[in-house]
């Protein structure tokens, strides 16, 4: 048997400018969709499909190709981005909207000056008073033990200690007195089943956030604003009811939150600067795409079509469109992005708002044999339905092996033929491509099954003459494994993932043929896997690598980061897609950049004539 990887890493480019709620999303480079659109051949009549609906990115690229897209968003507030996104709101209406928000009035002054007065301290410098930006706090007391500013009269400016006036202030609000309760009955009225559980995701907001919050909500039905105002308005409070909570650790580690779980240090964020920082937040040039609702369908090209709901009460009605190819971030179990969801959509739009994603309040832990079975839920009717041999890209923003095997184990359950993954490690991407082919019969469990395993691994290992991490090891072995079909008919997902991580333990050890250099720990994921017996003879991918790079300097002169990049991956697909930091260091070596336009080319030593 013999390793050979058909399907290209697609690399793209990670966008400058951050997207909103980007911590909580999928983390996909911009081009990806495009290049595998090309790649694939489709017509510019084509109609896509997006099942999950996790990463609005991927409908807004796809439909900028000139195709349909038909995408099932059950989230509100994710369905909601996905709206601002693909018709963006001009910065005019933003600005508006938070003037005519500014100049409302509570009591006898107007909200503007009121919130910001909250936010007031002293600068420690020259005693002046200063805006804070935000406060810090650990966990479980009553007052911040810090402050951030940056003072315009004497540019003190970095982290201080609070005044006795600051934590007063603070202290002032506790959990939120009354104004917690509204907050609470906008999104849980007084007998609502899941009240506690919205409960729970208010404690993560300080009582002060909670305080202007709920000052902010009770104004948005009650303004004199417009139907584009007021979704204007909508989307800068959806960044401030983000930028609010307790979530935000200190020092921030751009990690996305998973939990609600406060930090043991934490930023309370300055709300009023949330909104007006919101505005370029929002703000785009790119051009309006079309949208409608299912089940009204476009009648242009480069349309996005939502189905407000979960694919699996969608399927049934898609007979009238020939879906030619699938796109989707799969989306991974996050309990505080979906709480805080249920939450923020009950503060926009009302309880009603919530009603048809609720569940996501009830469950608390989302383990990856449960992960498994929800996939499965999606996948299986998506194989039902696409014609045989379409082409499924299923993307994967974040380098986690369960992760993969969950992926992996339910599309195969479901009929999804598994062609070829490809893996860039340190851009924590991977992307899986099938084709729907349910078998005719499964076949019975064998008592040795992670022989599957430790064959592909050991092929990979082989191909590629040099040791290699566990991610892309573990793929060459599931690969091998899930296309021989190893789950019985009776095989549930959730069983089908425990075997699965059963016989991947029972596959990678020294008695079956593996060595473990540099380990550091017990986890597979540790350190680098390698073979007791190789072939010698096998020039290392890294050399390989290496000879490829220099003949493209040579014959491409004038050549761009991203199109050597694009060549190597072409020329390296699948598992074997080298990492940026060895092509970055192979052109450091042999090529020079020119300062200006940031092309490459061959050094005048490295010339063959110079060489010779």
């Amino acid at each position: 048997m013999t390793y050979s990887p058909a399907f290209p890493f697609l690399s793209g480019k990670y966008p400058k400018s951050q997207r909103p709620l980007a911590r909580y999303h999928p983390h996909l480079p911009k081009g990806v969709i495009t290049a595998w659109l090309d790649q694939s051949g489709f017509s510019a009549d084509s109609w896509l499909l997006d099942p999950f609906g996790t990463a609005p990115q991927i409908a807004i690229e796809a439909a900028q190709s000139g195709r349909n897209v038909l995408v099932a968003v059950n989230n509100p507030i994710t369905r909601f981005i996905l709206e601002l996104t693909a018709q963006p709101e001009g910065a005019s209406d933003l600005n508006s909207a938070l003037a005519i928000l500014a100049s409302a009035r509570l009591r006898n002054e107007r909200i503007e000056p009121h919130i910001r007065t909250l936010y007031n301290s002293e600068c420690q410098q020259c005693q002046r008073i200063i805006t804070v930006d935000k406060f810090l706090w650990k966990r479980g007391e009553d007052s911040p033990y810090g402050r951030v500013y940056t003072c315009p009269y004497c540019s003190d400016t970095g982290e201080r200690e609070t005044t006795p006036k600051d934590r007063a202030q603070a202290k002032k609000f506790g959990s939120g007195g009354f104004h917690r309760m509204r907050a609470l009955e906008r999104v849980a009225p007084l007998h609502d089943p899941d009240r506690e559980y919205v409960e729970e995701a208010l404690n993560t907001y300080p009582g002060r956030a909670i305080y202007i919050l709920s000052t902010l909500i009770n104004k948005l039905d009650g303004l004199p604003l417009s139907a584009v105002q007021q979704r204007s308005l909508r989307a800068l409070l959806l960044i401030a009811f983000e930028q609010a909570n307790a979530l935000w650790s200190h020092p921030y580690n751009n990690q996305r939150p998973k939990q609600l779980a406060i930090p043991s240090k934490f930023q309370e964020n300055n709300i009023w600067l949330a909104l007006e920082n919101s505005i370029a937040l929002w703000t785009t040039n790119a051009p309006p795409i079309p949208i409608t609702y299912w089940p009204e369908l476009p009648t242009s090209q480069g349309s996005i079509c939502i189905y407000d709901g979960r694919f699996k009460e969608l399927s049934h009605g898609l007979s009238n469109i020939n879906i030619m190819g699938v796109i989707s971030a799969l989306p991974r179990p996050n309990q505080a992005y979906w709480t805080l969801c249920a939450l923020w959509s009950g503060w926009l739009w009302g309880a009603e708002a919530v009603e048809n994603f609720k569940p996501v309040l009830r469950r608390k832990s989302y383990d990856w044999r449960w992960h498994t079975g929800a996939l499965h839920k999606i996948l299986e009717p998506l194989a039902e339905i696409i014609a045989p041999k379409t082409p499924v890209l299923g993307l994967i923003s974040e380098n986690n092996s369960d992760f993969l095997c969950s992926s992996t184990v339910a599309a195969n359950l479901a009929g999804l033929h598994l062609q070829e993954l490809a893996i860039r490690t340190t851009q924590e991407q991977i992307q899986l491509h099938w084709f729907a082919e349910k078998p005719a019969q499964k076949s019975q469990d064998a008592p040795i099954y992670h022989k599957p395993i430790q064959e592909g691994a050991k092929n990979y290992l082989r191909a590629r003459g040099e040791p290699a991490n566990y991610l892309p090891l573990l793929s060459a072995g599931l690969k091998t494994y899930l296309q021989t079909n190893p789950f019985s008919e009776s095989s549930t997902p959730d069983e089908a993932f425990s075997k699965t991580k059963k016989r991947i333990g029972d596959a990678f050890s020294y008695r079956g043929g593996f060595l473990r250099l540099a380990a550091s720990a017990q986890k597979h994921e540790s350190g680098y896997w390698w073979l007791e017996d190789f072939d010698k003879n096998i020039l290392p991918l890294a050399d390989r690598v290496e000879m490829f790079l220099v003949q493209l300097l040579i014959k491409n002169p004038n050549s761009s980061t991203q199109d050597l990049n694009t060549a190597v991956c072409a020329s390296f697909p699948g598992l074997f897609t080298p990492n940026l930091s060895l092509i970055q260091t192979c052109l450091e070596s042999y090529g020079q950049q020119n300062p200006g336009t940031g092309l490459w080319n061959i050094r005048p030593q490295d010339e063959p004539a110079a060489r010779r």
